[in-house]
């Protein structure tokens, strides 16, 4: 059986059904008071489910190593980690990679703690591998999870061009699209 995560693509695949459609597709109501070219973002970025992306079988080894590394808590054996899946990820997809910084605790606020941030100006991203409260080592999953999150916000800008990036229900399913194409299929954290 050919193995289909070894092949390369750049084009997204989009969604057949309308956003605003009723039911779960009706559109938040800050949709309306966005300018006409946001609205045209929000609509593009709310189409496209998944990247046309197989990541072959070494972005799930750097997945694992990235898994590794933040288990051993070394936040910079995580950084370099991070950085190399990234990279892997960004190669594939052909855009330019960028910087990667892992940072300690969480900073914590009245509304949570803060997982990882994407800044667009100077494209880099900013992740944090402990816990603000307990300040334990954050779980392998939600340490991807956070990752490809962001790291979705920057496709948004460099691949799909958008202009820029919301949290639309095609943002969330590209995310987990991601999430699935670096996990190892059939493993435990594929199927929480």
């Amino acid at each position: 059986m050919k193995d289909r995560r070894s092949h390369r693509a750049t084009q997204p695949r989009s969604r057949t059904t309308a956003p605003g459609a009723g039911g779960a597709g009706a559109l938040p109501a800050f949709f309306y008071r966005l300018a006409p070219r946001d609205q045209k973002a929000y609509l593009r970025s709310d189409a496209i489910d998944a990247f046309n992306l197989v990541a072959g079988a070494t972005a799930p080894a750097l997945a694992e190593a990235l898994s590794a590394a933040l288990e051993g808590g070394s936040a910079a054996a995580t950084a370099r980690a991070a950085q190399d899946l990234v990279t892997e990820l960004c190669r594939l997809l052909g855009v330019r990679s960028l910087p990667i910084e892992v940072k300690g605790v969480r900073p914590r606020n009245a509304r949570g703690e803060l997982h990882g941030i994407f800044y667009p100006d100077a494209p880099r991203i900013a992740l944090w591998t402990r816990t603000a409260m307990r300040r334990e080592v954050v779980k392998p999953r939600t340490f991807l999870r956070t990752l490809m999150h962001e790291l979705v916000h920057y496709f948004d800008y460099a691949l799909l061009r958008l202009g820029n990036s919301y949290h639309t229900r095609g943002f969330f399913k590209r995310e987990s699209f991601l999430l699935r194409a670096i996990l190892p299929s059939g493993s435990e954290a594929d199927q929480a």
